[in-house]
């Protein structure tokens, strides 16, 4: 049987971030990537996820080919830059959203703690 699963101001739910390692080396153009993060909900196939990540400043090249992500930033800053060059900036309270097909930079700009809500097609 589901129940409701609750999530603090801070992004938690069963205790605290544990280490983790989601950015892919080769996509990394500057800085170290130091994550930490909580998997909150999965679906059986693994198609739909909600959770938590923080990330120290570093910088990649991001390829969703077939996912698309809800974030809502709880601390921090991030950077997003479109394929034409338009930069989006993101901070506390904010919310973006990467559809499916996006291709560009992502840079946390300070230290990152964000929810995450990704649907893989």
């Amino acid at each position: 049987m589901s129940s409701v699963i609750a999530l603090s101001k801070d992004g938690l739910s069963n205790g605290p971030l544990e280490a983790c390692s989601v950015v892919p080396a080769e996509a990394v153009l500057s800085g170290k990537a130091e994550e930490t993060g909580a998997l909150h909900y999965e679906t059986e196939n693994g198609k739909f996820l909600v959770g938590t990540w923080e990330c120290t400043p570093y910088a990649e090249t991001l390829s969703y080919p077939d996912t698309n992500e809800f974030c809502l930033v709880l601390s921090g800053k991030v950077a997003l830059t479109d394929p034409d060059g338009t930069v989006h900036e993101f901070g506390p309270g904010d919310s973006y959203i990467v559809p499916k097909g996006f291709e560009g930079r992502f840079e946390v700009l300070e230290t990152l703690r964000k929810i995450y809500v990704i649907y893989n097609d």
